[in-house]
C-alpha cells in the first residue's frame, strides 16, 4: 500500500524561518477501510534527513515520530497537516517538523461517520483506526525515515482521550478482532510516549467526578455560539439549574467516592461527603498552578502565603460550565451520548445512571474498550506521559486526569502532570516545553 516513489517535496515559509520537507499524503493504512477518505495517514519527513544531515542532534535513523490527531468531540478527523497560521507562525505539524521530528498523522472514523446509511464511526472506531495506523507505520520502518520505536502521540480534548487510550492499550488482544475485520496489518500497536491536552476520558464515570467538583454550585456559565455569515457570535451565558437537575447532581456526587475508592489511585481515597486524600492532592495540583504564576486573584480562593486553598471557592471562581449530566445526559444530546450509539442507533446512554431515564444502552465492552483507566496496567502502556489540564478548563473535572496520572504513577510509568495557570480547555499551547520533553525522554 506504501509507494516510496510517490511524494512531494514541499516549503513552508513562516514570518521567522523556513521549513523544507517530504510529504507523503493520503496514504491507506488498512485493507479494508470503511471509510477510505479518512482512513490514511500523512507522512512528513524533514529534508535534512533526506540529505543526510542532522537535526538538533536527531538523524534520519535516531528522530522520534511526533504522532498527532486532530479529533475533537469525537468526530471524524483528517489527517493533520503541517501549514502556515494567519499570524504568520508555524501550526504544531510544522513546529515539529522543524525542531527535527518527523510528523505522521492519521485519519479516524468518528460518531458521524456514516457509509450506506450505516454508522461506521461508533466506539471503539476512532481507537481501532490509530491503532492501526500505528502498526502501518511499523511495517514500513525501511521505507521512511524516523525511529518507529519512539512513537510519541499527541492529542486535545476527545483527542487527548485518544492519546491516552493509545498510549495505554498498546498490543492489547480486546481489539484484535476489529483490527483484523479492518485488515490492520499484524504487529505492535504499542507506542512509546503520550502527550494528552485535557483528555475528555473515563466517560462512563465523568459524571460523578463533574458533580463531585461542581456540585456545589447552582448555575453553569457557557457560551452560545450564533454563526453570522462568515464569523461566529459568542454570547456568554448564566442559567441556573433546575431543582430536578441539582437532585441529579447530588445523587451523581454522591456516587464518586464509591468509584474513586474502588480504584484508590496510588493509594488516594475519598469519604462519603467526597472529602479526603484524593481532594487534597487534587488541591495541592491546583496550588502548584498557582505558585507557578506567583500572583492570583484573592477570589480564586487561593492563598499563596498560606499555601491554602479553598476548592470549593476555587471551583465557584473558574465557574461550573455543564449541567447536570454533563456526559450521559438523560436526553441523549451529547456527543458522548453519540459516541456509544450502534451501527443503526446514532445516540444511546452509556452509565447504569443514564440507564435509569429510559432509551437504548451501548454493550458494556463498547464502553470498556473507551477509557485509557482500563488499560494503565496493560504490559504494553506507554513508558512516557505528559498530561495537561488547563487550571480554568471546565470541559470536565480535575479528578478525571488526576485518576489517570496517579494510576499511572502507581503502575512505574513516568508522568509529567499540570494544571497549567488560567488555561481554558485548549491544547499545543506550550510547544517549547513539549518538546523539551520530547527531547528529554527521546535522546
Amino acid at each position: 500500500m506504501f509507494d516510496k516513489n510517490f511524494y512531494r517535496d514541499e516549503t513552508l515559509t513562516g514570518k521567522t524561518s523556513e521549513i523544507s520537507f517530504r510529504a507523503y499524503r493520503n496514504v491507506p493504512y488498512v485493507k479494508n477501510p470503511s471509510a477510505p477518505d479518512l482512513q490514511v495517514i500523512n507522512i512528513f519527513i524533514p529534508r535534512a534527513y533526506i540529505d543526510g544531515r542532522a537535526i538538533n542532534g536527531y538523524t534520519a535513523e535516531t528522530a522520534p515520530i511526533f504522532f498527532p490527531n486532530g479529533i475533537g468531540g469525537y468526530m471524524e478527523a483528517k489527517p493533520c497537516s503541517p501549514y502556515i497560521r494567519e499570524d504568520g507562525s508555524f501550526s504544531t505539524e510544522a513546529a515539529a517538523l522543524e525542531h527535527g521530528y518527523v510528523v505522521i498523522s492519521a485519519g479516524a472514523r468518528g460518531r458521524t461517520t456514516q457509509r450506506d446509511g450505516v454508522y461506521v464511526g461508533k466506539a471503539p472506531a476512532c481507537i481501532c483506526d490509530l491503532k492501526a495506523a500505528v502498526r502501518f507505520v511499523k511495517s514500513i520502518a525501511g521505507e521512511i525515515c524516523g525511529d518507529v520505536n519512539k512513537i510519541i502521540s499527541n492529542g486535545t480534548s476527545a483527542g487527548g482521550a485518544m492519546s491516552a487510550l493509545l498510549g495505554a492499550s498498546g498490543n492489547s488482544a480486546l481489539f484484535e478482532p476489529y483490527l483484523e475485520e479492518m485488515g490492520a496489518e499484524k504487529g505492535s500497536d504499542g507506542i512509546f510516549a503520550a502527550s494528552c491536552y485535557c483528555p475528555i476520558t473515563n466517560l462512563e464515570n465523568a459524571d460523578m467526578a463533574y458533580e463531585w467538583q461542581y456540585g456545589h454550585l447552582p448555575d453553569q456559565h457557557w457560551h452560545k455560539w450564533e454563526q453570522c455569515g462568515d464569523s461566529f457570535k459568542v454570547t456568554p451565558m448564566h442559567t441556573a439549574l433546575t431543582d430536578e437537575q441539582r437532585k441529579l447532581s447530588a445523587e451523581l456526587a454522591g456516587r464518586f467516592p464509591n468509584y474513586l475508592n474502588s480504584i484508590k489511585p496510588d493509594g488516594l481515597t475519598l469519604d462519603e461527603k467526597g472529602e479526603g486524600s484524593f481532594k487534597e492532592y487534587v488541591k495541592e495540583m491546583v496550588l502548584k498552578s498557582a505558585q507557578s504564576v506567583g500572583d492570583v486573584p484573592r477570589e480564586s480562593g487561593i492563598d499563596l502565603e498560606a499555601g491554602t486553598v479553598d476548592f470549593e471557592r476555587y471551583c465557584a471562581y473558574i465557574t461550573r460550565m455543564k449541567a447536570p449530566c454533563a456526559f450521559d445526559n438523560p436526553d441523549m444530546y451529547t456527543p458522548e451520548n453519540e459516541l456509544f450509539g450502534s451501527k443503526t442507533v446514532n445516540k444511546r446512554h452509556f452509565t447504569d445512571f443514564g440507564a435509569t431515564f429510559g432509551g437504548e444502552c451501548a454493550e458494556s465492552e463498547q464502553v470498556r474498550l473507551m477509557n485509557a483507566m482500563n488499560f494503565v496496567g496493560n504490559d504494553g502502556c506507554a513508558k512516557h506521559w505528559r498530561i495537561r489540564h488547563g487550571a480554568a478548563d471546565r470541559d470536565t473535572s480535575f479528578a478525571i486526569s488526576a485518576m489517570l496520572e496517579r494510576c499511572l504513577t502507581a503502575q512505574g510509568r513516568d508522568v509529567d502532570y499540570f494544571l497549567p495557570w488560567g488555561v481554558p480547555h485548549s491544547g499545543d499551547y506550550d510547544l517549547d516545553e513539549l518538546f523539551a520533553w520530547i527531547d528529554g525522554i527521546a535522546r
